[in-house]
């Protein structure tokens, strides 16, 4: 657990500017939004709130950019946070790029804007080639709980636990409450 928390920060610090090969000057890099969200959770996890919301900014900045729309679509269901345009995003997303991990953000956008039935859908698509990836079952377990499927629930939640417990800083906690309840 602690060295993946290390990994991650060590990623993070490796995060710099580089040259463009044209012209060997410096050239602005952005940093993958999803490590700047991973580091903001790491942050509230420990109780740096404000360091946790600096990040969060960040992530918002170079989210806007546009290049980086499925993570900015799940960092909001993640935080429930503007959950309307995270689906949005997502389902827009999804129509250019139909591939497993833009079906699990579209499943769970459409979970945390209330859309059920296209949750449901969206989930089987994104578990249909048998990835083994512990955040793909941790979504299809908060749906299968939504739909009150409480053994199919269980089951993914094992799975994911099986595979990662510690996929992810806040979901794997509310994995954990949620699943030992």
């Amino acid at each position: 657990m602690l060295w993946h928390r290390l990994a991650v920060f060590a990623s993070l610090a490796a995060i710099h500017r580089t040259r463009s090969p044209n012209t060997n000057t410096p050239s602005p890099s952005f940093p993958d939004p999803s490590f700047v969200a991973a580091l903001g959770d790491l942050d509230k996890y420990v109780g740096r709130n404000e360091d946790a919301e600096k990040n969060y900014k960040l992530f918002e900045v170079i989210s806007n950019l546009g290049i980086y729309s499925r993570q900015q679509a799940l960092f909001y269901a993640d935080h429930d946070i503007k959950l309307q345009q995270a689906h949005s995003i997502a389902a827009k997303e999804y129509l250019v790029r139909k591939d497993i991990y833009g079906a699990d953000a579209l499943a769970w956008t459409a979970l945390k804007a209330g859309k059920l039935n296209e949750a449901q859908a969206a989930i089987q698509q994104a578990l249909r080639l048998g990835t083994q990836d512990a955040k793909l079952f941790y979504h299809a377990g908060e749906i299968a709980k939504a739909a009150s499927t409480e053994l199919a629930a269980l089951d993914y939640f094992k799975r994911a636990s099986a595979l990662n417990p510690e996929f992810d800083p806040l979901q794997a906690a509310r994995m954990r409450k949620t699943y030992s309840n």
